[in-house]
């Protein structure tokens, strides 16, 4: 902050007391200080694995250092680099991402901007995680050669800086290619394939694993050129010149190194520039709604369910089939089944029978974000649903009603593809899974209603990060199917002990019983909970 202007000094003094008073004013409430726990939870779990992971690669570095073996740094600096990397895109459950553009409303210079998005920005679990380990391997290289400590800690301040900007760069991309709805169908598309080819990875790793010693180093000793360019291999090969005295195979591998550096640098400019000045994606999109698009089409009346209920089942339906996270969770279930059909074949049949409730389990297990969120996806439409002359009880029944159906789905698709790749399960299998929907769906169904009455976060899939509940609903909900997992488990452990597997099924349906008693019972009770809610949830997801 010293090469900043006095302004930007204040202003940099403005924000930080602004965030410190928005935390002190968030323990006010119990949904508050509930994130403040989860938080600390979270908290000590990231410095237990920080400090478990660089005494683990400090070790290895110590190893390799003593050993002269430094070219080998080279795979531990790929693996930081790409967990930190990948990590923020495929778990933000488990961040919290402050939403600094909005920032843009007052009259802030760009430095201050600027140094404020890669300021807070940073403060992520990849973060803390990735520097924990760095310095680990510093620590590890030290130890071993103190005559390295300075190309050391040269290479790894590099390494650090360049993943911090390359971060932000990426974070900041995919931010504005998220405000556009036909980039973020795209990216959704993408990201989805990509989840499921990392189900692959490891029947892969098998596959090439009966190969030959010779041909399997072949394909290694391919990507060694390709690494080597790259700022992992250019860090490890700073350590590794320095540490074979050859001062003159430094000065390539650092000058890439900041070169890459400063191009992260140059694509994080670029995006916040364009966000500075006021860039607005949507904001040109024109109006392409036809006359026809607009006539009134009549609504859904399910049998047995009154108007309200129909009409909210209709919205809840046709937004999951328009949402690519939803879409995806329908069809992760039988992707496991043949991630393990393709993987270990022959040893899994054996146990195929256990297939189809293990996978129903999971197919229960993937819809914890929309079940624990219901109104995240409204937004400012809860405003809609408290004026509405219904009872709020028909709104969460409709809801409750939307993801059952979603949930059938998923099971029946499952059964279909356990039923062809295997063969269809044992009648007992079916009953026993029926009875564990019985117990397990009314506790998460009644659960999660309470959360998201309770904890209710806005969902917004235009701003990256921003698609998860709370963070207290994310513990909440953990610990609730830990709950049902476990008792399902020792259902079915009950039975293969006795070799009866009708004694865990009658287990599950007398389980069932007063399952779905207390979520009638709380169904009962939902409206007045709302009345005493309204307040919270209109505030939450109403704001900008």
């Amino acid at each position: 902050m010293a090469g900043l202007a006095p302004d930007s000094r204040e202003q940099l003094r403005a924000v930080a007391t602004l965030r410190w008073r928005l935390v002190l004013n968030s323990l006010r409430s119990v949904r508050g200080r509930m994130n403040l726990v989860s938080r600390s939870i979270a908290g000590l779990l990231v410095t237990a694995a920080g400090l478990g992971g660089a005494f683990a690669l400090g070790a290895t570095a110590w190893e390799l250092t003593r050993t002269h073996k430094l070219e080998w740094l080279a795979a531990f600096f790929w693996i930081v680099f790409l967990f930190w990397q990948f990590f923020p895109v495929m778990a933000t459950a488990f961040t919290q991402n402050i939403d600094t553009s909005a920032l843009l409303r007052f009259p802030l210079s760009y430095k201050t901007y600027f140094f404020v998005r890669l300021a807070m920005g940073t403060l992520d679990i990849a973060t803390a995680l990735g520097l924990f380990w760095s310095f680990g391997l510093v620590i590890g290289i030290s130890a071993a050669a103190p005559r390295l400590i300075p190309w050391a800690v040269v290479a790894v301040l590099g390494f650090i800086v360049f993943n911090v900007l390359l971060a932000r760069a990426i974070f900041v991309w995919i931010e504005h290619w998220l405000s556009r709805r036909r980039s973020r169908e795209i990216m959704g598309l993408l990201f989805f394939v990509l989840m499921i080819g990392f189900q692959f990875i490891g029947p892969a790793l098998d596959h090439y694993a009966k190969k030959p010693t010779g041909q399997r180093f072949g394909y290694v000793a391919k990507l060694v050129p390709v690494q080597r360019a790259l700022p992992p291999g250019l860090s490890a090969s700073v350590i590794a010149a320095a540490g074979s005295g050859n001062a003159s195979g430094l000065l390539g591998p650092l000058a890439l190194l900041i070169a890459y550096s400063g191009a992260a640098l140059a694509l994080l400019h670029l995006r916040l520039r364009q966000q500075y000045r006021g860039e607005n994606p949507e904001g040109n999109a024109a109006s392409t709604a036809t006359a026809e698009d607009a006539a009134i089409r009549p609504g859904w009346k399910l049998p047995f369910f009154s108007a309200p209920v129909s009409a909210v089942f209709e919205k809840e339906v046709r937004y999951f089939s328009r949402s690519g996270p939803m879409l995806f969770t329908m069809i992760m279930p039988l992707v496991v089944i043949l991630l393990l059909w393709g993987g270990r074949k022959s040893f899994l049949q054996h146990q195929s029978e256990f297939f189809f409730p293990i996978g129903a389990g999971y197919c229960l297990l993937v819809m914890t974000n929309l079940v624990y969120n219901s109104f995240g996806g409204d937004g400012g439409g809860i405003q809609s649903f408290l004026m509405a002359p219904i009872t709020f009880r028909q709104v969460v029944f409709a809801k409750n009603l939307a993801q059952f159906a979603v949930l059938v789905v998923e099971v029946a698709i499952l059964l279909l593809g356990v039923s062809l790749i295997y063969r269809p399960p044992h009648p007992v299998f079916l009953v026993l899974t029926f009875c564990w929907y019985l117990f397990a769906a009314p506790i998460n169904f009644g659960v999660g209603n309470l959360l998201s009455l309770y904890s209710p976060k806005k969902i917004d899939y235009a701003v990256f990060g921003r698609q998860r509940a709370s963070e207290t609903t994310i513990f909440a909900s953990l610990g609730v199917q830990l709950v049902v997992m476990g008792i399902g488990a020792f259902a079915i452990f009950l039975g293969y002990h006795y070799d009866n597997y009708w004694l865990g099924t009658l287990i599950l349906a007398v389980l069932a019983i007063p399952a779905i008693t207390a979520y009638l019972i709380l169904m009962r009770r939902i409206d007045a909970i709302v009345m005493t809610r309204r307040e919270v949830l209109a505030t939450e997801l109403c704001k900008a």
